[in-house]
Formats: C-alpha cells, sequence, structure tokens
C-alpha cells in the first residue's frame, strides 16, 4: 500500500500547506537577517565605545584581532576580523539605531554590507531607497554602484534639500521622480553620449576625456597610446592611456576602474610595468610608473598592500 499522494488528488490542501511552509521560511530567513545586523550594530557599537574610552591610536588595532580570535573560537568565521570591521563602520555609519532598524527590515546584511562604505550620506540614501524601491539584488546594487549610478542620474545635480526631499517621497509614499528616473544630460552630454549606451561606452568616454585632460595638465605629459594591446602569453592586454612625463623621464601607465579598489587591481598593474620596462623603457630613462583610478576607495585592502613599505 503507498502512502504517496496523488498530485490530482487534493492538491488544494498539498499546495497551501507548501505555502505555508515557503511563508514561514521567508518569514523566519527575513527576522534572523534583521536580528543579526542589529547584533552586528550593537557589537561594532562596543568596540567603538571601548575604543573612544582608551583613547590610544593603536589600541583599536590590537583589540580587533585579539576579540577577532577568541569570537572565531567560540562562534566561527563569522566573526573574523574582517566582519568585525564592517560591524564597526556599520555603527559609524548608522549611528541611529532606529533608522538601522527600518533598513535592516527591508535589505540584508549583505547589502547593508555594501552601502555602509559609500562616504557621501546623500549618495548612500540613494542606493538604500532605490534598492528597496526596484528590489536589487546585491549584485545589481553593487553594478549599479560600479557604474556610477547616483553621478549619471539626473537628481544628483539638484540641492541638497530636494534630493532629500525625492528620497523621502519614495520611501513614504513610494512615488519615484523624474528626476530619480532620468540620466543627466548634462553628464551625458559631456561624455559625448546619448540617452542609449554601454557601460564600455561609459568607460571609453570616460578615458577620452581623462586623457584630454592630462594633456591640458602640463608640457610635460605627452600622451603616447589609448588601449594600448600588449602580449603576454599569447594573451591580449590592454593599458587604459599611456604617457611619457618629460620631467620625470619615465612612462605613466593609467588603469581605469569603475568601482571600488581590488587588491587583484594592484598584480595587473604590476604585470603591465614590467612589460613597458622590458619592451618600452628607453636607456637613460626611469622605471614607469602606474596610477589606477577608482571610483571608490577600498583603504583596508591598500593598508595591507602597504604592509611592506
Amino acid at each position: 500500500m503507498s502512502n504517496k499522494i496523488d498530485s490530482n488528488e487534493k492538491p488544494e490542501l498539498l499546495n497551501s500547506i507548501i505555502g505555508l511552509i515557503d511563508q514561514t521560511r521567508h518569514f523566519v530567513a527575513k527576522t534572523v537577517n534583521q536580528e543579526l545586523t542589529l547584533l552586528y550594530w550593537k557589537i561594532g557599537k562596543n568596540i567603538n565605545d571601548e575604543i573612544l574610552k582608551n583613547d590610544r591610536a593603536d589600541y583599536g588595532k590590537k583589540i580587533i584581532p585579539a576579540l577577532s580570535s577568541e569570537l572565531t573560537k567560540k562562534y566561527g568565521i563569522g566573526f573574523n576580523k574582517r566582519n568585525l570591521q564592517s560591524f564597526i563602520k556599520l555603527n559609524s555609519t548608522i549611528e541611529d539605531f532606529t533608522i538601522l532598524h527600518t533598513v535592516c527590515a527591508k535589505l540584508s546584511w549583505s547589502h547593508i554590507r555594501v552601502l555602509i562604505y559609500i562616504e557621501n550620506n546623500i549618495k548612500r540614501e540613494f542606493y538604500i531607497q532605490m534598492s528597496v524601491h526596484e528590489r536589487w539584488s546585491v549584485r545589481i546594487l553593487q553594478e549599479r554602484i560600479d557604474s556610477m549610478l547616483f553621478e549619471r542620474t539626473a537628481i544628483s545635480k539638484k540641492p541638497e534639500q530636494t534630493i532629500l526631499n525625492d528620497l523621502e517621497l519614495l520611501k513614504t509614499e513610494k512615488q519615484i521622480s523624474p528626476d530619480l528616473t532620468f540620466r543627466d544630460p548634462y553628464f551625458l552630454d559631456f561624455l559625448g553620449l546619448h540617452d542609449s549606451y554601454s557601460e564600455k561606452d561609459l568607460e571609453n568616454s570616460i578615458l577620452a576625456q581623462l586623457q584630454h585632460f592630462i594633456t591640458e595638465m602640463g608640457s610635460e605629459f605627452a600622451f603616447l597610446a589609448r588601449q594600448k594591446r600588449i602580449i603576454i602569453d599569447d594573451e591580449d592586454f590592454y593599458i587604459d592611456l599611456l604617457f611619457y612625463h618629460r620631467g620625470l623621464r619615465r612612462l605613466v601607465a593609467i588603469d581605469l576602474k569603475l568601482g571600488k579598489f581590488k587588491a587583484g587591481y594592484k598584480g595587473q598593474m604590476e604585470l603591465y610595468l614590467r612589460w613597458l620596462e622590458k619592451n618600452e623603457q628607453k636607456e637613460g630613462e626611469n622605471k614607469p610608473i602606474g596610477l589606477i583610478l577608482c571610483s571608490e576607495k577600498s583603504p583596508e585592502q591598500i593598508n595591507y598592500l602597504m604592509l611592506d613599505r
């Protein structure tokens, strides 16, 4: 005798139970995410208060690794050093617990962890409200930040109070203003773009303006190439901009990254510089140098990369 339910029998009952299970699982996951985010804020506040109390510049650098070591032993990798730094940043960025309570009810900790590293308050609020309104995934949110969506939106050129009013309207009334919807025509005109363009078009246009800007900085900079192709191990690589600086007597390679700085960018630039040193550097010239231009900084990664300095 089989205990299996025929899919044609009582489908309403089965579907209703599945619906209840899925609904409860979603509610539990949302509740857990909210409570964890609030916990992380409280941990960050405790650490910040302790650092302020001791009033020593090196205290924070010592206490965080020690706390991380003990908490990781007891609770696992969720309390590693990197995460503790994020908890501290969360408390420093969103100081009002009530505001955080509202935000974490709508966005996951993964969203919030991306948002807290946006230094400009209005820009951060823009991405918070747009993430909620558009229901962006974390991946989409990061892509929007990397592509400078806020700067490309017409509202970014409005007075501060106008931006806040429009974001408040979006938050409370779910009404999105035209300035939040349309791209800034001045930004597009400056870059020579039209209403329809790809992220590659944006990058190329910024490079073109950057090339013009650096050339106008003085006669010491001599433009050599844009998207200079080099071949290593039968693989093509492209240096965004290549200049020669007469005063420094060296090549200057520039790499443009629209998103936050990543440690891997340093290795890529070092590869370019070694290639230039071997294949392009002339006798009597100094070694090439590189500039990595990003729309956002990653101070902790940079600090680690500079440990040998």
